[in-house]
């Protein structure tokens, strides 16, 4: 688990000229997921907003972050991949700040995090926005509180769940020239148990964009869940892992996002056509469902 440190708060200037995701990337425009008129209510808002920018969207070197300001966490990070130009950076230390751009009411701190089994765990993977002349300070700046959830340690580092899902994306996608979109988030319901006042997101999402290797485009959605692990944490539950390729309508119903513009391109859940029960195909030993 990370090594707990004290809460430190980046200068506004430490942002200045940030652009962050860029829905160009791929060859085929892929924009930010749009939030509901009620989700919007509840976003943070920067204070250095400039005419014409989206003030509920905080830029990073290669990545974005929308951020529900009454949760105190992202409803989705975005998060553009350059596999040809990737650094490999060491991971120094765990140093975690607060973005001075929003309240610091709207994003969850070092108090949730300190003395338990919950994680800060990346939404925005450390490596993946670490390429070309930004690798430096793309890989500095995924350790803001903002691109963070609580997850339970073993959920965040287990190879069969959330790095697993990371590594598995990146080692098996069919790619033109190795670029990927990918779109992360928790999924947060009234219902979520409360810890130190924050309520903890029982699962977490993803979906990735990318071209094939003719060039039209292609997206992948995933969930994964960490309740049982929660409850465990909570209360002594049983643990019972899940990691499943979903649809985009689960993950619509689930989210309350629009993410209807990604369904053209959205790639079927199983490569030999068996199709699960309902919407969802585990992923795991012996899964023969489609490679992202």
């Amino acid at each position: 688990m990370s090594v707990p440190t004290s809460d430190l708060t980046r200068p506004r200037d430490h942002y200045a000229g940030y652009t962050g995701y860029d829905p160009q990337f791929l060859r085929t425009a892929v924009p930010l997921p749009k939030l509901t008129d009620a989700q919007r209510q509840l976003a943070a808002r920067r204070v250095d907003a400039g005419p014409g920018e989206d003030p509920t969207v905080l830029p990073y070197p290669h990545f974005s972050v929308v951020m529900n300001g009454l949760r105190g966490l992202a409803f989705y990070t975005a998060v553009n991949i350059d596999g040809h130009q990737l650094v490999d950076l060491p991971r120094d230390s765990d140093r975690w700040f607060l973005d001075s751009r929003i309240a610091e009411t709207e994003q969850i701190g070092e108090d949730l995090y300190e003395r338990n089994a919950l994680d800060r765990g990346h939404l925005v993977r450390r490596l993946d926005p670490v390429w070309g002349d930004a690798a430096r300070r793309a890989n500095d700046d995924t350790f803001h509180f903002t691109n963070c959830s609580p997850q339970h340690e073993r959920f965040n580092q287990g190879q069969d769940l959330w790095q697993g899902l990371e590594n598995f994306i990146l080692n098996h996608a069919r790619l033109r020239d190795r670029r990927l979109t990918v779109f992360t988030g928790p999924v947060m319901a009234e219902s979520d148990p409360l810890y130190k006042g924050v309520r903890l997101p029982l699962a977490f999402w993803k979906i990735v964009a990318y071209d094939l290797a003719d060039g039209t485009p292609a997206t992948a959605g995933y969930v994964l869940e960490q309740g049982g692990l929660i409850d465990d944490f909570l209360a002594e539950a049983v643990f019972q892992p899940g990691t499943y390729r979903v649809t985009l309508a689960h993950l619509v119903e689930r989210t309350g996002l629009d993410l209807g513009y990604l369904a053209d391109a959205e790639r079927p859940l199983s490569a030999d056509g068996l199709e699960a029960a309902g919407d969802r195909v585990p992923i795991g030993e012996g899964y023969a469902g489609v490679v992202i």
